[in-house]
């Protein structure tokens, strides 16, 4: 057989390319991604997680590049932001009020200044004042229902240690689980300090990792919110050896539960049923319960302190 002219292999390398060039990664079809019927099947957030785990552009949907360098002019045509249309979120202003907001209101109220040092008492000058019959005491805030209620118990949030794995390194952190988060978040400097790619999506941004169990073979893959300031400190105070004790026998996603850490990471309820698992050990009144997941058993609830 005579070999076929140059020219003939070249046309048939330019179709060969083109056609890998419109592989849709989705459903492994020859089409672009925003003709996929399974890609259009799909929510709102998980087209979101689909573009973002197989790197597409989130502005016009093209996997030859990333939003940095996209030359398309196009805005979403629902709130003129720039991402595609198809990835536009229909969100309302509670949920965004709630999307990072688990149970921070008692563990920033016990927080230290900014000057890293907690008030002890009043200060001279308020002292001096209260020598004076004559003057007016200033009016003493009414203690809160939380600072009442934890004056002799301490509440435990559910956190788990996990490795993050971002494709060229694996890191472990700690991790909130959540179901009350629409979505899972990561705060800003952690993602900075992982160098983890993020993605704007209008005047978000959101990023991409797979989740690993530290002991087991579990992981998943999350697309994280990327939040400017994210960080929860649990428990308020340190708890002592005996209420660790007490989960001995049981293999913890967080050994160190009962100590001070601040965690910068929560895992929402877009991937609560991946990780919750059947399971809840018969304890004692007045103490924290463990739930079993893919990492180990979590810690929560309310523990007395005498």
């Amino acid at each position: 057989m005579a070999p076929r002219p140059r020219s003939a292999q070249t046309l048939d390398d330019r179709r060969s390319r083109g056609t890998r060039s419109y592989r849709c990664r989705v459903c492994r079809g020859i089409h672009p991604l925003r003709k996929c019927n399974r890609f259009l099947r799909l929510s709102t957030e998980k087209r979101l997680r689909a573009v973002i785990i197989n790197k597409y552009c989130a502005n016009c949907l093209a996997h030859q590049h990333s939003e940095e360098v996209c030359r398309s002019g196009d805005r979403c045509k629902k709130c003129g932001q720039d991402h595609h249309t198809l990835l536009h979120m229909r969100e309302s202003s509670t949920s965004r009020r709630q999307s990072i907001s688990p149970v921070r209101p008692s563990v920033t109220a016990s927080r230290p200044s900014a000057s890293g040092s907690r008030s002890r008492g009043p200060t001279p000058s308020s002292r001096n004042r209260s020598r004076h019959s004559d003057q007016a005491e200033a009016p003493t805030a009414a203690p809160s229902v939380a600072s009442l209620l934890q004056h002799r118990s301490v509440q435990i949030i559910p956190t788990a240690i996990v490795v993050l794995d971002t494709g060229t390194n694996k890191y472990e952190t700690g991790a909130l689980i959540d179901p009350r988060s629409p979505v899972s978040t990561i705060d800003r400097s952690l993602a900075a300090a992982f160098r983890l790619p993020t993605t704007s999506v209008g005047d978000e941004t959101v990023c991409s990792a797979t989740i690993r169990s530290r002991t087991g073979t579990f992981k998943i893959d999350v697309v994280l919110k990327v939040s400017p300031n994210f960080s929860i400190r649990t428990p308020i105070r340190a708890l002592t050896d005996d209420v660790r004790a007490r989960f001995n026998d049981i293999r913890l996603a967080d050994e160190q539960f009962h100590r001070p850490a601040t965690i910068s990471l929560v895992l929402g309820s877009d991937v609560y049923r991946d990780v919750i698992q059947p399971g809840f050990p018969n304890l004692d009144e007045g103490q924290p319960v463990a739930q079993s997941t893919v990492f180990g058993w979590i810690v929560s609830g309310s523990c007395r302190q005498s």
